[in-house]
């Protein structure tokens, strides 16, 4: 619509009209928008309104299935005991990497492509490590 025709229509009504916006899907009302602005973004004029919540119910923190039914717990995966908290934090990092968890990392930027994991403290490596140990070595 043009500047032109939308000053047209809006000539029909009274100056102490109130203006609404209101947007729609098909045969339903979604909301209507009493406070409008017009911003000029470069392209020529927008009329502007923000999303009312007010008549939406908003669920923060929790999905169907936690509403359906608890979660099961996730598994506990034992990565062996190291002496160095920092290793054991590396050797969490290198298994979350190399299986594809989507986790946070305790150091991110530490290259785990070229690492290999330090022994636990009984003098052997965990069983899971040496599996993706293995795993590595068999591509490479």
């Amino acid at each position: 619509m043009r500047v032109r025709e939308l000053i047209d229509v809006l000539r029909r009504f009274p100056p102490d009209a109130t203006v609404r916006l209101c947007v729609c899907l098909p045969n339903r009302v979604i909301e209507t928008h009493d406070q409008l602005w017009v911003g000029d973004y470069g392209g020529g004029p927008q009329i502007n309104a923000a999303l009312d919540f007010r008549g939406f119910q908003v669920y923060v923190g929790c999905g169907l299935e936690q509403v359906v039914r608890p979660l099961p717990p996730e598994p506990v995966v034992d990565l062996g005991q190291y002496a160095d908290p920092v290793d054991a934090a590396r050797v969490r990092d290198f298994y979350i990497i190399h299986r594809g968890l989507n986790e946070p990392l305790s150091y991110p930027d530490f290259d785990y492509e070229h690492w290999i994991p330090p022994r636990t403290v009984s003098g052997q490596y965990n069983p899971i490590i040496a599996q993706i140990l293995r795993e590595k070595l068999l591509r490479e």
